[in-house]
């Protein structure tokens, strides 16, 4: 017979337990694969070149240099495949030796369906990205700011199965610039940068984020800042704003203030032209990872490299869509526009840099 004494020491070793499991599964998720991943990017090794210059003419260099490891060792990022958690461990890496620490970081995995992302029929060189899974990960880094009031910077990772430098190493790479300029500045907003997993395949990631959370977090959250394709467009844009069945557009107030602050830093970064009814002035297509945080109401923008002057987001005059496209292609893109990579990545983190400096996004 065990003794009353015997069943409260079982009872104390089980409570200790079930406490180091609940904060094991929420530094790495469910399962196993995440804690690997961990160890995985603690043994990277990374370039100096990924470090960060405090001299503001700088901005958009360490996101170049980000974008050319990832043209380099990771196309074919499909959701659920081995390069897209390979990717997901150099993102680890970035931040990791960036200065953040593992609890800062949390990587939640979650189950995707089998399906293919679009991609142009003639496309002649997609990339296999190994081995595929029914299941994703979103990251997420907490960098605390003086309130409890967050802000989200939001990129997906995966890709459609070209080199993915267009969509969308470059927001992942603008974004990782950022947390690490922004680890040690002080700023009045908590921010969370979540780099997102199986977009393309449905949006699995930002849905599954927004659906996680409690009310008392979606209550904190004042802004979302998505970044996606922020590369080989004509025209540098930011979208926002919540358009509603009669088509009336409204919750405008941060996009106007972000094109404002664009305006004054004398970027050439500029609102959608408008008179499209399909998507009404200000916004854009509902079809990025934006999207699950303007279903419940809290604002956004969206910043993304497009071409909208005909009416319709064509990307480029040249060469049409580049994005899921085997166009999409640091290579390629280089030689068709020049520098226009390095200057779109250099405004955009410019400008990135600014906003999470505000301290009135509530207003």
């Amino acid at each position: 017979m065990i003794r009353k004494k015997e069943i409260d020491f079982v009872k104390k070793i089980l409570s200790c337990f079930l406490v180091c499991a609940f904060l094991f599964t929420g530094l790495y998720g469910c399962g196993s694969k995440n804690a690997e991943m961990i160890e995985e990017a603690k043994n990277l090794t990374l370039s100096q070149e990924f470090s960060i210059s405090s001299e503001k003419n700088e901005y958009g260099t360490p996101a170049y240099n980000f974008l050319k490891h990832i043209q380099s060792n990771y196309p074919g990022g499909v959701a659920g495949t081995e390069k897209e958690t390979e990717m997901a461990a150099f993102i680890l890496s970035v931040l990791l030796n960036g200065g953040y620490t593992e609890r800062d970081i949390a990587v939640k995995s979650f189950e995707i369906h089998d399906s293919t992302p679009l991609m142009d029929e003639d496309a002649q060189n997609v990339f296999d990205g190994g081995e595929k899974s029914n299941s994703s990960q979103n990251i997420e880094i907490t960098k605390k700011g003086e309130s409890k009031k967050t802000i989200i910077v939001g990129a997906h990772y995966d890709s459609a199965g070209t080199h993915g430098v267009d969509d969308n190493g470059s927001g992942v790479s603008v974004a990782l610039e950022n947390a690490l300029r922004m680890n040690n500045i002080p700023t009045y907003y908590t921010i969370k940068y979540v780099f997102f997993g199986s977009e393309e395949t449905g949006m699995y990631g930002s849905r599954e984020y927004v659906e996680s959370l409690s009310e008392k977090e979606r209550d904190n959250i004042v802004l979302m800042i998505n970044i996606d394709s922020v590369l080989a467009g004509d025209y540098l844009y930011l979208y926002g704003g919540k358009v509603h069945d009669n088509g009336t557009v409204d919750n405008t107030k941060a996009v106007l203030k972000a094109y404002g602050i664009a305006q004054e830093l004398g970027l050439s970064i500029q609102l959608p032209p408008d008179g499209n009814n399909d998507y009404p002035y200000p916004t854009g297509q509902k079809r990025s990872d934006y999207a699950p945080f303007d279903s419940i109401n809290i604002s956004y923008i969206y910043f993304e490299a497009n071409n909208w002057e005909s009416g319709t987001p064509i990307e480029t005059e040249k060469n049409g869509l580049i994005m899921h496209t085997d166009m999409d292609d640091l290579d390629f893109i280089e030689k068709e526009y020049g520098g226009r990579a390095q200057n779109t990545l250099s405004e955009y983190s410019t400008l990135l840099y600014s906003l999470l400096q505000e301290n009135d996004w509530e207003q």
